[in-house]
């Protein structure tokens, strides 16, 4: 779960001098991987056009002193396959279910997309007040807040992650209600402000309308299918599950996720999520320096869209070149500390041949 900014500040500090005085990396060992029962196929580089020599820079980076202090794994799928991971800081980090902070609003779209397919959500153009009209004050402006808006950052909550993220932690109440009793501060619908409590908002609508957990429509509709058996999704007081942060998965796991995307929505024949889902979420929807779609974050650069989560955490993909990234890095620890994952992702877009 997240923990607080001074925590993190403060354990950053120690980790960063305990870095100077000990390794926590182990040697490299090159990135071919580990040949495991779990429905990944294995290749390798060259057989699947990727230039070893360029790859290997990612690889050298994540196990080297001087950068990705943090890192705990790296993968990276070309045409379906599996062809390259490390687990720098230690080889059990390949089966350890890991907080993937903020790359949970991803999945939080992805559950919105399947919503709206099974006629669970009418449109995202509906205000939230049509599915949670008990949890709204008597501000009315509120209640033209849609699912739109909170999809794309603008719905002119005052809720400030540096705040109000933990006060919805310990929030003893209704955790909806938390976030809905928060001024506004701008009109619907005109500014960006990334935050966690509006995910959380959409997380609710999906349980409500699916008659269970948001943890429990996922697996059923989605991590299931694609063969995640073994996750956990953390939950407010209350016993919604936040739906902004704090599922946890394997960087395995989150690789199939991506190569669902890369797949446009199809896993073994079977439309998992519609195409035309996708193409909007990772469309620019919204976005200040960087675009935004509906909680994925747009790199055209690289010709491509991330996953991304405090910490450092990505799933990148790249539709064009049939690419899937996945980085996992320690959680908890403050942006100092996280060095550059989008530039591991460019690397490794050159790489793709």
């Amino acid at each position: 779960m997240k923990k607080s900014l001074t925590f993190a500040i403060l354990a950053s500090i120690v980790l960063v001098s305990c870095l100077k005085d000990k390794s926590l990396k182990q040697e490299y060992q090159g990135y071919a991987p580990v040949p495991l029962n779990d429905g990944w196929e294995i290749s390798t580089p060259e057989n699947e056009q990727m230039d070893p020599n360029v790859l290997e820079q990612a690889y050298k980076w994540v196990y080297s002193e001087e950068r990705y202090a943090m890192a705990n794994s790296l993968l990276v799928i070309r045409n379906g396959k599996l062809i390259a991971e490390a687990y720098p800081k230690s080889p059990e980090d390949i089966s350890r279910l890991h907080n993937l902070q903020s790359v949970t609003k991803s999945f939080t779209s992805l559950l919105t997309g399947i919503a709206i397919q099974q006629g669970l959500i009418g449109s995202i153009n509906d205000p939230v007040y049509n599915y949670l009209p008990e949890d709204f004050d008597d501000d009315i402006r509120k209640r033209e807040i849609s699912l739109r808006n909170c999809l794309t950052m603008r719905a002119g909550l005052d809720f400030d992650n540096g705040e109000q993220t933990e006060e919805l932690i310990r929030c003893e109440g209704n955790s909806i209600k938390y976030v809905l009793s928060l001024p506004m501060v701008y009109d619907t619908g005109e500014l960006f402000q990334y935050n966690d409590g509006l995910p959380h908002l959409v997380g609710a609508v999906i349980a409500k309308q699916g008659g269970t957990t948001l943890k429990d429509f996922a697996s059923k509709n989605l991590l299931s299918r694609i063969g995640i058996h073994d996750f956990r999704w953390e939950k407010a007081k209350d016993g919604l599950n936040f739906g902004a942060f704090s599922l946890y998965l394997t960087p395995r796991s989150l690789a199939k996720a991506g190569l669902l995307l890369a797949q446009n929505g199809i896993w073994e024949g079977e439309h998992i999520i519609e195409p035309s889902w996708i193409a909007r979420a990772t469309a620019v929807q919204s976005g200040s320096d960087t675009p935004y779609g509906y909680y994925f974050w747009l790199y055209p650069a690289i010709e491509g869209y991330m996953m991304y989560g405090h910490g450092g955490q990505i799933l990148y993909v790249c539709p064009s070149k049939n690419l899937v990234v996945v980085y996992t890095a320690y959680p908890y620890s403050n942006e100092i500390v996280w060095d550059e994952p989008v530039q591991l992702a460019e690397i490794i877009y050159r790489a793709a041949l």
